[in-house]
Parts: C-alpha cells; structure tokens; sequence
C-alpha cells in the first residue's frame, strides 16, 4: 500500500550545500539541474513528529563527511470520518416535487 509524506525543504541549507561544491547533481537530457537526495524513514516519529528526513548526496570523494539535512518529512494520516446516528425526518412539509 502507499503511502503519502508531506513536508518541506529549507532552500537556503540547499543553497549552501550545493555552494560547496561536495553535493551530487547533474544536468538530464533535457537540460534540467538535479540534485540527489536521501530520504531516512524513521521506524518512530521523532521528537518533532517528523517521520522521515532528507539529507543531500554527497560526491564519492566526500562520501565520509557528515552530509546535510535539508529538510522533515511527516507521514499522512487520513482522517476517518465517524458516523453519527441521526434522526431522519420526513414529512409532507418538505417542499420536495415528488
């Protein structure tokens, strides 16, 4: 079954990641910059409840150095709506054609 994340990206920990030059990126065919991530799902919620994190990818040759994490990811629960019971009138002050 699959399942939805939702979070955000801090833009500026990418920004300056990428700056120095220790990330993973590549340009597709097309012409489109990307960069390489990793995303940690967690077996438990943290204590910010986040679920998952995201991390850059760095080079080969800077693969021992601590990468950064740029942003949380939180799993999403679909709220199940409960049935309530409800008294249904009906009458003939309705209003209705038939």
């Amino acid at each position: 079954m699959s399942q939805l994340f939702y979070g955000s990206i801090n833009y500026d920990a990418l920004l300056n990641a990428i700056k120095t030059g220790k990330v993973k990126t590549f340009k597709s065919a097309s012409g489109v910059r990307l960069v390489n991530i990793n995303v940690w799902v967690n077996d438990q919620p943290d204590k910010f409840d986040n679920d998952a994190s995201i991390q850059v990818q760095f080079k080969d040759e800077f693969r021992s150095e601590k990468a950064d994490y740029i942003g949380n990811l939180r799993k999403h629960v679909k709220n199940e709506n409960t049935a309530i019971d409800a008294e249904i009138v009906t009458g003939e002050d309705d209003d209705l054609p038939f």
